[in-house]
């Protein structure tokens, strides 16, 4: 009985490992990057980097706007799923500032400055002028209203830190530091999607599928069957990725190469 138990525990270890065929993108365009680091894409095509903490946005006509706030220190993360309401989270400073779509500043938020302060690990655009908020000093998730200042828990305390988070209107991300990858919707309800493998970065295409860059390159991951299938790109070595609606967008020093790609 012990011999059967082992032999399953080295079968269950083996898929967890499998690695299916590579997927094979079709390369569609170059472009030169500039200095920076890129930030995203929007759906007009504009593309966004941060260069010294400053935050620029290039339209595709070659028109460049900047943002710098010298005073709230350096830009932890970046949300563009609104082009007309970006969002720039300073961590070490815990604040956010709400940018439209010529990068003025429309708000600005200190969230240790409230009347019940808060800590924010994680900060993103949700709907009705509420933000996503995960707050270190109650470990909760919640929204945050932008117009009466005020957070709303939505979980109970995880102990466990963030490692990684993505989120859209009403959808919340995060894997801990065990690779434990859970979703929230906009009521509180959590789901355990599985764990993640080793990553240097990730993104979710959809609760069972997520790319994942690590040490030996881009690969698609499947959370039902735990199987990883290689993206077989140009690219010898990157910095970044970013994929949406079929484009494979790699990031290098110099450029960005575009894919087509087709998920399975």
């Amino acid at each position: 009985m012990k011999n059967a138990s082992f032999i399953l525990l080295l079968l269950l270890s083996v898929k967890c490992l499998a690695q299916l065929p590579a997927i094979n993108p079709f390369f569609s365009k170059a472009e030169i990057w500039e200095l920076g680091e890129f930030a995203g894409q929007d759906n007009f095509g504009n593309v966004y980097s941060i260069y010294e903490n400053e935050f620029r946005k290039k339209t595709k006509e070659g028109k460049t706007s900047f943002y710098k706030n010298v005073s709230l220190g350096k830009i932890h993360q970046v949300d563009l799923q609104n082009p007309l309401q970006i969002i720039l989270f300073y961590k070490q400073f815990t604040s956010v500032v709400l940018l439209d779509n010529q990068l003025n500043e429309t708000t600005k938020i200190n969230f240790s400055d409230l009347q019940i302060p808060l800590n924010p690990e994680a900060v993103s655009l949700a709907s009705q002028n509420k933000l996503w908020l995960y707050d270190m000093l109650s470990q909760k998730l919640g929204l945050f209203d932008v117009l009466k200042n005020t957070f709303q828990p939505l979980t109970p305390s995880y102990k466990d830190n963030l490692k990684f988070y993505q989120s859209d209107y009403n959808y919340f991300y995060w894997v801990d530091v065990k690779q434990n990858l859970y979703v929230s919707n906009i009521f509180g309800k959590v789901n355990f999607l599985g764990q993640v493998p080793e990553f240097k970065q990730l993104q979710v295409v959809s609760p069972t599928v997520l790319f994942v860059k690590n040490a030996n390159g881009l690969f698609l991951y499947n959370l039902e069957n735990a199987t990883l299938s290689p993206i077989a790109i140009n690219e010898k070595s990157f910095v970044s990725f970013f994929y949406k609606d079929q484009i494979l967008s790699i990031f290098t020093e110099q450029e960005i190469n575009h894919y087509k790609i087709t998920l399975p």
